[in-house]
């Protein structure tokens, strides 16, 4: 990649019977990308003719521009200030039906290619074909690919273009939003869904949002911004104004660990087959189902004792499941599991924990503890340390269903995900080093597999429920211990929106590239 520069056209949203002042707006904003220089510019989702189109004609509808002409004029404005441009788009195809589009067009003005929105929102499945590819362009300076709006919210489809080789991923939007003015209208995705995107796969995201209200109830966030690979937010236009946004990327190398295609297979299993389906048909009783699950920090050395402490301390409190941060451990720690193991199955409960064993091949181990047993599971991903050759198991708990996460595989998209695919309830995930991003990894990790995440590392501890909201969390470098009530029927409910479910909407099928040496 090149130091190059991008736009973001930051437009007024309005409804479908306005289409022509969108239009002026768009036409204004790309002028205005075109004079600041931009080399690669995106416009928000369904900038032309709406987002909310209400059917699959919206081209057939009094006022609006014919598609045709539409495109005719972007390319126009390509060739005119020398950019490509991805514009988020209702785009008609002949056999009547109609996409979510971002449509890439060169800076000659030819069009190179279109993705059409994979994870469609809500009422987006009313009118929209749903795609099944992830293309990637090479504009020479980088190679970048699209996601769109709510794709932010499928971990696959950020993957799969990485996988594929972009460097850049631009991000054409409507967030739909809230806050106690306009001025303060937010969304998860950008406070920590397209962070964590950019982080877990060391790539840029740049982010075109509309912003105001569209009719009489959809409102967007504005906020159209641009995160580095290390997940970090370079830049935030405001909630409630327009705004044409450039920014100048440059390459920046970050380590992250290494993809291991060959463990997951489970992606592009077809959906009815897989475990967390079984799960999903058991009947439960919500009110006979309320855990308790506790997170404290490692303490700064190996010490079974404060260890042993933590775990009676609270159980006495009542916590089901007692996760504690990762820390080195010398030769011989195992010496400790007998006494661990005979306090868990006196007291009842379960208790994980971290233990770093170094040496010439250093391991990550992540140790569960049960009155059923005891399950140490070797660290599948990380930098520097040997790994295992299989991905943490899930583990019947008093908890519930655990999935193990251990060290770097918190950072690994596809270990959590298939964690919730094999029936997770619960991500215990001992960590051993401080890093950032881990609060909006927590959240997204929750989020995006509508389980609970509680993660322990050296300096603090969160948990977080399935729709990403923090529980609860420790105060940075107390060393206090924080518990929340969970409730796995929670985690079994996979919905989003209506019509809109974090597991049934997955497209197996479409994720080769994620499991593909």
């Amino acid at each position: 990649m090149q130091p190059f520069r991008v736009g973001l056209c930051q437009v007024p949203a309005h409804p479908l019977e306005r289409a022509e002042e969108n239009w002026a707006a768009i036409v204004e904003a790309l002028d205005e990308a075109g004079r600041q220089g931009a080399q690669l510019v995106g416009l928000p989702e369904c900038s032309y003719p709406a987002y909310y189109v209400r059917d699959e004609r919206p081209y057939d509808r009094p006022g609006v521009r014919p598609f045709a002409e539409v495109t005719a004029t972007l390319a126009a404005k390509c060739r005119q200030w020398g950019y490509w441009l991805a514009a988020g788009l209702a785009v008609p195809h002949a056999d009547g039906s109609l996409t979510n589009s971002g449509l890439v067009f060169d800076l000659t003005g030819e069009i190179r290619g279109r993705y059409d929105k994979s994870f469609l929102w809500h009422f987006d499945a009313r009118w929209f074909r749903r795609g099944q590819a992830f293309p990637v362009w090479d504009a020479g300076f980088a190679r970048f690919g699209i996601l769109i709006c709510a794709d932010a919210r499928q971990p696959e489809v950020a993957r799969a273009l990485a996988a594929n080789g972009a460097e850049v991923i631009l991000d054409l939007t409507a967030w739909v939003s809230w806050g106690r003015t306009m001025a303060e209208l937010s969304t998860t995705q950008c406070e920590y869904l397209v962070p964590v995107r950019a982080f877990e796969n060391g790539v840029w995201i740049a982010a075109a949002d509309k912003f105001g209200p569209e009719g009489t109830s959809l409102v967007y966030a504005g906020r159209s911004s641009v995160y580095d690979p290390a997940g970090v937010t370079r830049f935030c236009a405001p909630a409630d104004s327009g705004a044409v946004v450039t920014f100048d990327i440059e390459p920046m190398a970050v380590e992250r660990p290494r993809r291991r295609p060959g463990l997951y297979g489970r992606l592009v299993e077809p959906t009815a087959g897989l475990p967390v389906m079984q799960a999903l048909a058991e009947p439960v009783v919500p009110a006979q189902l309320s855990r308790r699950v506790a997170a404290a920090p490692s303490r700064p050395a190996w010490d079974a004792d404060s260890l042993l402490a933590l775990y009676l301390d609270q159980r006495e409190q009542d916590a089901d499941l007692i996760v504690a941060g990762g820390v080195p451990a010398p030769a011989g720690w195992e010496a400790v599991l007998p006494r661990l193991e005979a306090a868990v199955r006196e007291r009842g409960g379960g208790l994980l924990f971290g233990a770093r064993e170094d040496g010439t091949r250093p391991r990550d181990l992540a140790v569960l503890i049960t009155p059923g047993g005891t399950v140490v599971h070797t660290a599948s991903h990380g930098r520097g340390i040997e790994t295992g050759e299989s991905l943490p198991p899930v583990v019947e708990t008093p908890a519930g269903r655990v999935g193990i996460l251990c060290g770097e595989e918190g950072f690994v998209p596809e270990v959590a995900r298939i964690l919730m695919l094999e029936g997770a309830e619960v991500l215990a995930w001992t960590a051993f080093a401080e890093e950032p991003m881990t609060e909006r990894i927590a959240r997204a990790r929750s989020d995006e597999n509508r389980v609970y995440t509680a993660v322990a590392g050296p300096e603090t501890a969160i948990i977080t429920a399935p729709n990403g909201a923090p529980l609860t969390i420790a105060p940075y470098g107390s060393g206090l211990a924080m518990a929340a009530q969970v409730n796995p029927a929670m985690a079994r409910w996979k919905d989003m929106a209506p019509g809109t479910n974090a597991l049934l909407d997955r497209i197996p099928g479409a994720y080769g590239d994620l499991v593909r040496e």
